[in-house]
């Protein structure tokens, strides 16, 4: 007789408020300045005003939003000052996590680095959503290959921070080529065996992206 299943464990109701209020927030559909009133939020969320008091207090720890004395909680704004910051600082992450993952591969890992980028390739004109997947893959491959905890989680709560920009570079003309482009010096680097030349390139493509999101960002300060 086979082993019966346990139910999967439900997450507690105030992380899936938490989770689901961070993502409205990464994904842009709450925007930068968007006002957060709590009873709106709990009579949508279906839960008690202290739940969201304490959502709120949790993404205002994260950055994600600002607490105003005698006005109340907003979606934070980012100036391009911060965005630059945010962005030097996790070229640095990134490519420092690269550079240890590229010492660290072995032959069959470079070549799942390799399909990932095929695939990255193949999706560039055809399906966007696939590309975005793809491009999201590429990047965690050095990450959760690096062989530093502490690195990767102080990568992945950076990440948070800049994640609602995501979109905005991506719409920008040429910027998915430019990003593929990138890939494929980092997979050459890679190939060639040089964690040097990964890690640099890596800082590279990232300060690259930075530079072309400001640029842009600069001419419509409303999305910022």
């Amino acid at each position: 007789m086979p082993p019966e299943r346990s139910a999967p464990e439900k997450k507690p109701l105030r992380e899936t408020v938490y989770l689901d209020v961070k993502r409205q927030i990464l994904s842009g559909r709450l925007l930068p300045g968007s006002r957060l009133v709590e009873s709106s939020l709990a009579e949508t969320l279906r839960v008690s005003r202290t739940v969201i008091r304490e959502v709120i207090k949790q993404l205002e720890l994260e950055g994600l939003v600002r607490i105003i004395p005698y006005k109340g909680t907003e979606v934070a704004r980012f100036s391009l000052e911060d965005i630059e910051e945010f962005y030097a600082i996790q070229a640095a992450l990134e490519g420092m996590a690269a550079g240890l993952a590229a010492e660290r591969m072995d032959g069959g890992e470079i070549g799942k680095l390799g399909q990932i980028h095929q695939q990255l390739c193949q999706a560039l004109r055809k399906d966007p959503d696939q590309w975005q997947k793809m491009n999201i893959s590429f990047h965690l491959f050095f990450i959760e290959r690096c062989g530093n905890r502490r690195l990767q989680n102080l990568i992945k709560n950076h990440r948070d921070q800049f994640a609602r920009y995501w979109r905005i570079i991506l719409s920008i003309p040429g910027q998915k080529e430019r990003n593929t482009s990138d890939h494929e010096k980092i997979f050459q680097a890679v190939k060639k065996g040089s964690a040097l030349k990964v890690r640099l390139a890596m800082e590279d493509h990232i300060r690259q992206a930075a530079t072309n999101l400001t640029t842009f960002l600069e001419k419509h300060t409303f999305l910022i």
